[in-house]
């Protein structure tokens, strides 16, 4: 998807038609690179690419624009180890159980390593000039800071409802109701 960005024109908003029709992405898979865009500071939080999409596009820029987003966004990590672009995949699955706090098992993390070892073979980390960290918002960073307080981190659920086949409002009115009252206090 990377090397597609740079071919492609800059879009309005980076969407999962643009993905599929001009960056040519068909498989759904892609769908999930809109929230690493924005979580690595490609996007805001409306798709709307930035300096950072633009200049990525530049080949003689895009390996130390990744590199500056990559340490941005997995800063935590780069303080357990300056060098963790250069860890083998193991290493970077401990360090990254030690600093999200999951255990040895998780099922996550190895993907989580997965996306950041594929990130830094996008970037250069040893180009002079590279800052600690761009001046992205805190709430961009793909692991969650070793300084917040847990009580930041939370858990999320999907629910899915099968709504019945009606077309009396009451009957969805009743139902969202019974979910604000019993799920959302």
């Amino acid at each position: 998807m990377f090397r597609k960005i740079k071919e492609a024109q800059v879009p309005p908003k980076v969407t999962v038609d643009f993905i599929h029709t001009k960056l040519g992405l068909k498989s759904s898979s892609y769908r999930a690179m809109i929230p690493l865009l924005k979580r690595l500071g490609f996007i805001d939080d409306s798709s709307v690419p930035n300096a950072y999409y633009r200049d990525y596009r530049d080949e003689t820029k895009s390996k130390i624009i990744m590199a500056q987003l990559v340490r941005n966004a997995y800063r935590d990590l780069f303080a357990t180890s300056e060098y963790a672009y250069k860890l083998k995949r193991e290493d970077v699955i401990a360090k990254l159980n030690t600093v999200l706090g999951t255990p040895a098992d998780d099922k996550v993390t190895p993907k989580v390593a997965g996306t950041f070892m594929a990130l830094c073979d996008l970037a250069d980390f040893e180009s002079q000039g590279i800052p600690e960290a761009v001046p992205i918002p805190e709430k961009v960073g793909l692991v969650p800071s070793l300084q917040q307080p847990a009580t930041k981190l939370g858990i999320s659920y999907t629910i899915n409802l099968n709504l019945p086949p009606t077309t009396d409002i009451e009957v969805f009115n009743a139902i969202f109701k019974a979910l604000r009252e019993n799920l959302l206090k």
